[in-house]
């Protein structure tokens, strides 16, 4: 990010939305549209070109899809957040997305502030994902027991030498707060809940917060919520 704005580069294979977009994100002083693409190959080169630090991606395009371009991002330019913007409201999606790298996924009935909002919070390294899509994937994760082996006890849970703070923050995760809100709801600093997550993240052996989310409810922690 440059004198604290956002690039965006939105790629999407119709114009107009492309374009509604374009005039929506110009409103918000934070956030510069950098360059539009209308296809997964233009998208690529333009990302090599313009070097976004959000790209707001399609899945459905023609030619080569969002998966496939995550995909190839995700090798090449690992810095840029991808933040998904569809219609499709899927968890098998939503699943390729989070593996292809996706920082966010968003339905494109969302409202004006949201869409900026999941722009900020990626651009700043979260994640941004639909609880209801969350749970939706979280129990598909959980029956297919993909990457993490089911946890058969508290003790197993215990081997992993988490606080009881670091739980609580991951309760939080799960329930999508930012870093910023879980600093107001445990009165520390932002400092201190980065730090907290990093050693979460480590133990846990995962790389981002939506994979500890994701472990989280596949091993039925916090089942209430």
């Amino acid at each position: 990010m440059t004198a604290g704005s956002i690039a965006v580069l939105i790629v999407d294979d119709h114009p107009l939305l492309r374009q509604g977009l374009k005039t929506l994100l110009e409103l918000e002083g934070e956030i510069r549209v950098v360059g539009q693409a209308s296809n997964g190959p233009e998208a690529l080169r333009l990302v090599d070109q313009l070097k976004p630090d959000v790209i707001l991606l399609d899945i459905n395009m023609p030619g080569m899809n969002g998966i496939e371009v995550a995909e190839i991002l995700r090798e090449k330019h690992p810095a840029v957040a991808i933040l998904v913007l569809t219609i499709h409201d899927n968890e098998t999606y939503v699943k390729e997305m989070i593996r292809s790298g996706a920082k966010g996924y968003l339905l494109k009935d969302a409202e004006p502030r949201e869409v900026i909002a999941a722009i900020k919070k990626v651009a700043a390294g979260e994640s941004v994902y639909p609880t209801d899509l969350m749970e939706r994937v979280m129990e598909h994760y959980h029956k297919l027991e993909v990457k993490f082996g089911k946890l058969q006890s508290a003790a197993a849970i215990s081997d992993l030498a988490l606080t009881s703070r670091e739980l609580e923050i991951l309760r939080y995760i799960v329930e999508g707060m930012s870093n910023k809100e879980i600093a107001a709801a445990l009165f520390i600093s932002e400092k201190t809940v980065k730090n907290h997550i990093t050693s979460l993240l480590r133990k846990l052996d995962v790389e981002d917060r939506t994979q500890a989310a994701v472990w989280a409810v596949s091993q039925g922690l916090f089942a209430q919520h």
